[in-house]
């Protein structure tokens, strides 16, 4: 089944690694809820502005998907969306669950022993969720499995989002 996704990147490090995941996607980018109404500039937008438009992208998806990359710890942005993404949010008589997430490590991050470095977004995500953990080659040959699995995670995750 596809699920509602947003993806969680740092714009200069990974604008092509979302590009190449919404065509991995196929048929369920339909389903992806990012950068709708959004400019590649956004100086001239406030931060209250920038929050209201990612907070309605992410409401209603069920998996966020964090490109974990050289430069993203730099990126406030991204920090707020997991941290909006993984909390239950409430809008008038609706309240949304805690998203599922997928931690997609850019493929130059990862040694020659599979593993790859944390950093303060790895321990963030970590921290929030329980995070189904895979390189971007992985991700790309598959993306609904990993998918699937994050959600799924994130349905017995009554520890998480609070």
């Amino acid at each position: 089944m596809a699920r509602k996704t947003f993806i969680s990147y740092k714009y200069s490090d990974s604008k092509d690694t979302r590009d190449r995941i919404i065509k991995a996607l196929g048929s369920d980018a339909t389903y992806y809820k990012g950068e709708d109404g959004f400019s590649d500039d956004m100086s001239s937008l406030t931060s209250n502005t920038i929050k209201q438009k990612l907070s309605d992208m992410i409401y209603d998806t069920s998996v966020l998907i964090v490109v974990i990359s050289t430069n993203v710890d730099k990126s406030e942005w991204v920090k707020w969306e997991i941290n909006y993404a993984t909390s239950k949010q409430t809008r008038g008589s609706r309240q949304s669950q805690p998203d599922g997430v997928v931690m997609v490590i850019e493929d130059y991050l990862i040694n020659s022993d599979n593993k790859y470095k944390s950093n303060q977004t790895t321990k963030l995500v970590c921290e929030k969720s329980n995070p189904v953990t895979c390189s971007l080659n992985d991700f790309l040959k598959n993306p609904k499995c990993y998918i699937e699995q994050a959600f799924e995670k994130s349905q017995g995750a009554n520890n998480y989002g609070k």
